[in-house]
């Protein structure tokens, strides 16, 4: 008899995460499935500010792929306005999400994950029912703005996916951790590649309102979902005097103490060599993919489209990868900072084959061989949270999560000045030879986390002091 209510609490446990990988997948969809509308929308609507209701036919031609004089001339001049109001954008959501992640990691410790997830699923489901009635109105595209304030007044999808990471924390074991926030990441991808997909086929036959009516309804399912089966992993959540506390002070200087306190059985050197590698790497990725897209085309000779087919062949390599951790973390003597190596080395020798590619086929063997890179980040929370007290996990990886929003604002940057200093034809290309170069120095990092996490495993754990 035990055994069998065992089994059946356990297969429960799996339907749960099950539930919340789709939950976040229905996220990531509905962004990547209304996130080239949306800029494509936002063309259309400049081109018909700056030059009149009286050129909405040819402001028309700027959503197709017309490569005559007379429409590059077009979007050469439509292009800057509408960059301008995409940036802005950016920055509202970047901004929003990273200043409020500091405040509702640490709050999320003792008010609950659930209150995340549903705050965020919540500002999307606004967001996106805000613009499907926007789009049906004849307005200039700065309103196009307005909606992402609510969808991110609650931090945006990096709350959800903080909470997401938190809960998967929260209610498992540290051997199945790692197999789980794979799981998480490969919803990502997922929801990713069906939305790019997906959003061009629906917006050709359906139209504007539609695209953003089906993000919301996306959403609004996610919601339901979260609600319904979902149980709170947070003892004591649900007071109402945690829920009003949470612009406070006090939380950001748990999140520094979190980190910086030292005291017996908290090796902090483990913490920030995992946080300087995860953050890195997520630079690293970003700012490949500010530059890829140029280089593909200076180097290759390659169209958006033949980019656009590379990079989803890029996303199924690394939802496969994730995929598959499951199986390579059940064989023995494969520990967290192993599967790191794995995808570390693989990141390496992706960026070293992009730096000498010279024909269409070395680019597709880069991301076979750079498939594994994906699996960094999830093994980099899980090491997180195996490496931090219950009470403090919430802290930590809201910080991981600022950082990684943060980082494309280094990178970018960065390596876009290298590329233009150092245009193809150059070879090897100096830009990806930097990107392995920082490849080579995060494995270095993590082959010191491990000497120091088998250093540490007969210490014990003592929390840092709070002031309430």
């Amino acid at each position: 008899m035990p055994v069998g209510g065992g089994s059946k609490k356990a297969s429960k446990g799996r339907g749960r995460f099950l539930i919340l990988g789709f939950t976040i997948a229905l996220l990531t969809f509905s962004q990547a499935f209304t996130g080239i509308i949306l800029t494509d929308l936002i063309v259309y609507r400049s081109c018909v500010v700056s030059l009149g209701t009286n050129y909405t036919s040819e402001c028309s031609t700027t959503q197709k792929n017309d490569s005559g004089m007379k429409e590059m001339l077009l979007e050469a001049e439509v292009e800057p306005f509408a960059s301008m109001i995409v940036m802005a954008k950016t920055l509202i959501e970047s901004i929003l999400s990273a200043v409020l992640s500091l405040f509702l990691g640490p709050w999320s410790d003792r008010g609950g994950r659930k209150p995340l997830l549903l705050a965020g699923f919540a500002g999307h489901t606004l967001m996106f029912g805000l613009l499907s009635l926007i789009c049906s109105w004849d307005i200039s595209p700065w309103y196009l703005v307005i909606p992402s304030i609510p969808g991110y007044i609650s931090g945006g999808s990096g709350t959800v996916i903080l909470a997401a990471m938190c809960y998967v924390s929260d209610t498992t074991t540290q051997k199945d951790r790692t197999m789980l926030m794979a799981w998480l990441q490969g919803s990502i991808f997922g929801g990713v590649v069906l939305g790019v997909f997906g959003g061009p086929i629906i917006l050709n036959n359906c139209g504007y309102t539609t695209v953003f009516s089906i993000g919301a309804m996306c959403c609004a399912t996610a919601i339901l979902l979260v609600y319904f089966t979902i149980p709170e992993s947070v003892k004591g959540a649900t007071k109402v005097s945690q829920k009003n506390r949470l612009f406070e002070v006090a939380l950001l200087k748990k999140l520094t103490t979190s980190i910086t306190v030292k005291r017996y059985g908290f090796h902090r050197s483990v913490v920030w060599l995992v946080i300087f590698v995860f953050t890195t790497c997520a630079m690293i990725i970003s700012a490949e993919m500010s530059i890829g897209f140029l280089f593909a085309k200076a180097r290759l000779g390659w169209d958006v489209a033949q980019y656009s087919h590379f990079g989803g062949v890029g996303t199924l390599l690394n939802i496969t990868a994730l995929f598959g951790v499951p199986l390579l973390g059940a064989v023995p003597g494969i520990s967290d900072t192993l599967l790191g190596i794995l995808g570390l080395v693989s990141g390496l020798i992706c960026s070293l084959t992009k730096a000498l590619a010279t024909e269409t086929w070395h680019m597709y063997l880069s991301v076979l061989i750079g498939m594994f890179a994906g699996i960094v980040s999830p093994v980099m929370r899980s090491i997180l949270s195996k490496s931090v007290p219950a009470e403090d996990i919430g802290t930590v990886l809201s910080l991981t999560g600022v950082l990684e929003t943060l980082s494309p604002l280094v990178g970018a940057p960065l390596f876009t000045l290298i590329f233009s200093h150092y245009l193809p034809p150059i070879y090897p290309l100096p830009v990806f030879l930097l990107s392995s170069s920082l490849f080579a120095l995060l494995i270095v990092c993590i082959v010191y986390t491990e000497v120091l996490m088998r250093r540490s495993r007969k210490q014990i754990y003592i929390a840092a002091p709070q002031k309430e």
